[in-house]
């Protein structure tokens, strides 16, 4: 849970006799929201008593009334104004729980429920033993009657055995909120394909996951370590390339979110020939003789993984294009946030995104040239569509025979026409090249030495000119671009 992203307000109503621990519960409730970026303000009832200092307000039914609806009127200024309003206050009556459902936005109720032996027990402040003994009168629970809440949103059993006042608290904001309490907030896989695009938020979301406890296992080479560390009981945030078999015991586990990460193939290819040529791994091989061997070997077969990943459809998986995400880190951190349930305030979220930007780390805006960057990720150039830049003819046809079923299944070539269109650009950019000059050179010399044999042999059905049609015909291993 973060900030209101509209600055609603809302009311936290905590509600029980004295002892029961409204106060303690709603401080460590407002700990938590401070933690999670918000600025709660806490109107605890004998606090807002002494401040207002009326002596006139005593403990009587009636001045008690008159203190309960000035309490809620304060919570309902503040929430007015977008404020989270937390009231631990007794207040035990039923037309101040009618007055708030009809006028505080957002209100939610708790009822601390507490046996009355175990109040008495407790008697921290020597209420009830005063009251006892008649030092005192106007005790609710003793010789004032009180109306427990008809209809409370929660119910907070604060028996024996006890439960630490984060636990309830965790439980209360759960319940309000749909906030996680740390041990059930999910585990967090992040899976995508290599060389897509993770960079841009990998180290985000993996310092807001870190900040709030999770193990983080964020390198794709440590996923032997995910099922082990599950069993820690903390949560674990992992970044992974592996196949979607890998984690097939969690798909189902409601308490395991998935985020998969998607590009466009043919950038991927180009990113990761790239890297290994800045890497010397090439063995002096030319850039195209690298993507066509990529290509052949089903390139570590990523594409297929990807694919399975990117198949599936259900509530515990975010999808999402490197496209959609390039266009608006920020946002695209914020529904990832929501939807696996890290805390983060926006400024928290927006001081990652501008550390971690493109134009940050490179020092280039979008699309501008530069140099490539390596550190722990790799940053190119932010240039979509990069591909075009470096295939060539038969690189295009060779991939759109082999993957083109990924490319339409992503949506990135739903025709299937872009192979043809690259080659029809390459030749209309490089009409002639030097291979193109090596072909025409040995087709020339076959029909000399066709003639040749001719001249010095008997009439035969060797036809020279059908020949060299079936060689133009014949669809050559070498393509003309």
């Amino acid at each position: 849970m973060t900030e209101n992203a509209n600055k609603e307000g809302r009311v936290l109503w905590i509600t029980g006799l004295s002892g029961s621990g409204k106060s303690t519960i709603a401080n460590a409730t407002a700990e938590i929201l401070r933690a999670n970026g918000e600025i709660p303000v806490v109107l605890d009832g004998d606090a807002v008593r002494a401040a207002i200092a009326d002596s006139k307000t005593g403990h009587d039914v009636t001045s008690r009334l008159a203190n309960a609806y000035r309490i809620s009127r304060l919570a309902q200024l503040l929430a007015n104004q977008g404020q989270t309003v937390i009231v631990p206050t007794m207040s035990l009556f039923h037309e101040i729980h009618e007055w708030n459902r009809a006028h505080l936005p957002n209100y939610f109720e708790t009822w601390v429920n507490v046996d009355w032996a175990e109040l008495c027990q407790r008697d921290a402040c020597g209420l009830y033993s005063r009251a006892a003994r008649g030092e005192v009168k106007n005790v609710a629970g003793f010789d004032l009657e009180y109306d427990r809440p008809a209809q409370p949103d929660l119910v907070l059993n604060n028996n024996p055995p006890l439960r630490s006042a984060t636990e309830l608290a965790n439980e209360l904001l759960r319940s309000a909120l749909g906030l996680h309490s740390l041990s059930q907030r999910p585990h967090v896989v992040f899976y995508n394909l290599p060389n897509s695009g993770a960079s841009a938020l990998i180290p985000i979301l993996e310092t807001l996951a870190e900040a709030h406890g999770y193990a983080n296992l964020a390198s794709p080479a440590e996923t032997h370590r995910f099922h082990s560390l599950l069993e820690s009981g903390d949560p674990v945030f992992h970044w992974t390339h592996h196949p979607l078999e890998t984690f097939a015991a969690e798909l189902e586990r409601e308490d395991v979110r998935f985020i998969c990460l998607i590009r466009d193939p043919r950038d991927v290819l180009v990113s990761y020939i790239k890297d290994i040529i800045r890497a010397e791994l090439h063995e002096g091989k030319p850039e195209h003789q690298l993507f066509q061997e990529a290509i052949r070997s089903g390139f570590n077969q990523w594409f297929e993984q990807a694919h399975t990943w990117r198949a599936l459809e259900q509530p515990n998986v975010f999808q999402l294009d490197f496209e959609a995400m390039k266009k608006d880190v920020p946002t695209t951190v914020r529904q990832l946030l929501e939807f696996t349930g890290i805390p983060a305030s926006p400024t928290a979220q927006n001081t990652l995104c501008q550390k971690h930007s493109f134009e940050q780390i490179t020092g280039r805006a979008r699309g501008e040239n530069g140099h490539t960057l390596r550190g722990q990720f790799l940053y190119r150039k932010g240039i979509s569509g990069d591909w075009a830049n470096h295939f060539d003819g038969q690189t295009a046809r060779l991939f759109q025979r082999r993957f083109g079923r990924y490319l339409r299944a992503w949506g990135h070539e739903p025709t299937g026409q872009w192979a043809e269109a690259h080659v029809q650009r390459c030749r209309e950019e490089r009409p002639s090249s030097q291979f193109d000059g090596a072909l025409f050179a040995s087709m020339l010399q076959l029909e000399q030495m066709t003639a040749r044999i001719n001249g010095l042999t008997a009439p035969s059905r060797f036809n020279p000119d059908q020949q060299i049609k079936n060689l133009f015909q014949s669809k050559p291993r070498i393509d003309l671009n």
